[in-house]
């Protein structure tokens, strides 16, 4: 311990020496540094953005069950597979799914559903009521009841006609005419149930004579139950799928893209880097005679490698210190500058910071700091120790 205190001793006397030199060095790691620190604070932030805006617009207790593929082929949704998935427990509404084009050319989804989806989905009404079953009653997501409105004149209570296409056993298209009574429409919710009407399920299986369901919404009492009921689910066969999906797909793209980003800005920190080497090799030229006596008083090889290494370490030390501050400083620009440019230029709203700096990110830039200075003083400290004690005292 002593030796080890008399070495960073001796290496902090010899830094402050070359007091412009060590402040040179310290400034190309810390840059490097803070780049680093910087460039991946603002991955992390544009991650936990786009994740908090799934978690937003999806929620995350409701899971999506649609056929499934086996080797023997498609696994369709009868009402016997709708029953096991019953068994579970769950909030349970199987639905139809068909597509309907109004008078006027407007296109739309109508979904078939039992009156549970209402309170699976919390849906809210803006006007009008809820369908009541065995009526030829739907009610219009907020889109489509502004697009239909618009183009067809709408209104609540007035029949309105529509084509289901439909497709005879010869593969060709059939048009059936249908007509719904508009009973009310829905709150904006900003996900796809927008774009879509509904109706009771048992008249939406008649008009489209399907003898299977389309898909089946289920919904769990919170989201730490879904990854055992979508397992439970999969072992019957069907497939899954929850907005857990797409948060997991935003992570891996995410740090794909932070592993790139970070890669490319490292290359300052390689610039540091090359700086330590240089300033390394100088110093063991310039301490040449120092390290022929220390050697020919019986100092080994070790003992002129850890000397150096010493040094090293302090530069790192106090570099990846100084590159984490620089990073806050960093980051914090990002954030103000950055994130009025979204807000002005793209129109992007309600994003509180864009960067997200944490503990984990400070210690990787300091760890990164101390191998870097290391590994860069490795060759110089090598060539120190490996010097002959006679040749060094006749070269000075």
């Amino acid at each position: 311990m002593n030796s080890l205190i008399e070495e960073f001793s001796m290496a902090m006397r010899q830094l402050r020496l070359k007091k412009l030199r060590t402040l040179l060095i310290l400034l190309g790691i810390a840059v490097g540094v803070a780049t680093v620190v910087a460039v991946v604070s603002l991955g992390e932030g544009l991650r936990i953005n786009a994740v908090e805006e799934i978690q937003k617009s999806r929620d995350l207790t409701l899971i999506e069950v649609s056929p499934g593929f086996r080797d023997n082929g498609l696994i369709l949704i009868s009402g016997s597979k709708v029953e096991e998935v019953r068994e579970l427990g769950e909030l349970v509404c199987p639905y139809v799914k068909d597509s309907y084009v109004s008078p006027y050319n407007t296109y739309f989804e109508l979904l078939g559903v039992p009156g549970e989806y209402r309170a699976a989905n919390e849906l809210e009404l803006a006007g009008g009521s809820w369908f009541e079953p065995g009526q030829d009653q739907m009610v219009l997501g907020s889109d489509v009841w502004e697009k239909l409105e618009k183009t067809d004149g709408i209104k609540i209570g007035v029949p309105i006609k529509a084509r289901l296409r439909l497709y005879g056993e010869d593969g060709r298209p059939l048009d059936k005419e249908v007509s719904f009574i508009p009973a009310g429409y829905l709150k904006p919710t900003g996900s796809e149930i927008d774009s879509c009407a509904f109706m009771e399920l048992g008249h939406a299986k008649e008009l489209s004579e399907k003898e299977y369901y389309d898909g089946i919404l289920i919904k769990v009492d919170s989201s730490a139950r879904v990854p055992g009921v979508r397992e439970q689910v999969e072992k019957i066969g069907l497939s899954v799928s929850s907005a857990q999906d797409d948060i997991d797909a935003i992570n891996r793209i995410m740090n794909g893209v932070t592993l790139v980003l970070a890669f490319f800005s490292s290359i300052s920190l390689l610039v540091g880097g090359l700086m330590v080497v240089n300033t390394m090799v100088v110093t063991v030229y310039e301490r040449t005679r120092e390290i022929g006596i220390s050697k020919a008083i019986g100092a080994s090889e070790k003992d002129i490698l850890r000397m150096f290494l010493a040094e090293c370490l302090l530069i790192g030390a106090a570099g990846g210190v100084l590159g984490d501050l620089f990073g806050v400083l960093f980051s914090s620009l990002i954030d103000r500058v950055g994130r009025a440019l979204l807000v002005s230029r793209l129109e992007i709203g309600g994003i509180e910071h864009l960067t997200a700096l944490n503990f984990k990110i400070l210690a990787a830039g300091f760890l990164i700091s101390l191998l870097v200075s290391v590994l860069a003083g490795l060759y110089p400290a090598w060539r120190a120790a490996k010097m002959e004690p006679v040749r060094a005292l006749r070269q000075l």
